[in-house]
């Protein structure tokens, strides 16, 4: 043996050996304090804390646009006061996606005394008639309008009847994916024209009616041709502004050309235009 491990060895015989105390004397210590904390406990006032300590204090509401966000609260079921650990943030959530506006939702604790909400709201793409103007997502959900006479500033979706649908009803007829299709091309980014559809009528199954705010009707086939074709739209609609020429009918029908009949009747068709210019027909 060694003389470091010697040495260890002689100091743990030196030692006196600790002192437990006995075994009932542990147990009685421990119930006492249980017992004094269970006293403490007993005369806490705990009705008084969660009525005036334990309650929402903020109701924290994010992601609104086109709702109210002073009444999401109100339509969780939420309200400032309500006791902190009583709420039920499940049912309060499922509250809310009842609303046909709101597409998602979340509720959680906003620690120490609130509560967040956050939604996405549906956001509104095209108008359809309800017997008063209702609205219609991208993803075909019919939304009531906010308040009475108070819609988006979208294009009108005209053909389909949407008068005996009930608000949130999802509509993917042939019609409406045809109208929806046609707004999110000419929403596109190179293209940026969606801003200029006042109508888009999907009443003919053989093709599409755009109507534009300038008064010019775009007749298109049926469903929206490509990015090439839409892009000589956009050049034949810029050259007619910049001339001066209003336009009755600009159609899309033919391929590699796009004809346009001026409000002007009387004009003669310019035989000689080419693919993208302006051929007008009288």
């Amino acid at each position: 043996m060694g003389l470091y491990q010697g040495r260890a060895l002689e100091r743990a015989r030196r030692r006196p050996p600790r002192r437990h105390r006995p075994w009932p004397v542990r147990v009685t210590f421990a119930a006492a304090g249980i017992a004094a904390l269970a006293l403490v406990a007993a005369h806490l006032p705990w009705r008084w804390l969660r009525e005036h300590v334990a309650v929402v204090r903020e109701i924290q509401v994010e992601g609104t646009r086109y709702l109210d966000g002073s009444r999401i609260g109100e339509m969780a079921g939420l309200h400032v006061g309500d006791e902190l650990f009583g709420l039920d943030l499940t049912r309060a959530r499922q509250a809310l996606l009842l609303d046909p506006r709101i597409a998602r939702a979340s509720v959680r604790h906003a620690w120490p005394r609130g509560v967040r909400v956050r939604i996405v709201e549906r956001e509104p793409v095209l108008l359809v008639r309800h017997g008063v103007p209702w609205e219609l997502d991208s993803t075909g959900v019919l939304l009531p309008p906010l308040a009475r006479g108070v819609v988006a500033d979208v294009p009108l979706l005209t053909g389909p009847d949407f008068s005996r649908l009930r608000a949130g009803t999802q509509v993917l007829t042939p019609e409406v994916r045809r109208g929806l299709a046609w707004v999110r091309a000419l929403a596109a980014r190179e293209l940026q024209l969606a801003g200029e559809v006042s109508e888009v009528d999907v009443s003919d199954p053989r093709a599409t009616g755009i109507l534009l705010m300038s008064g010019t009707r775009v007749l298109g086939p049926a469903w929206p041709p490509g990015a090439r074709v839409l892009s000589e739209l956009r050049v034949v609609l810029a050259d007619l502004r910049q001339r001066g020429i209003a336009a009755e009918d600009v159609d899309l029908r033919f391929e590699n050309q796009v004809v346009v009949r001026p409000a002007d009747a009387g004009r003669e068709p310019a035989p000689d235009a080419g693919p993208g210019e302006p051929r007008h027909s009288g």
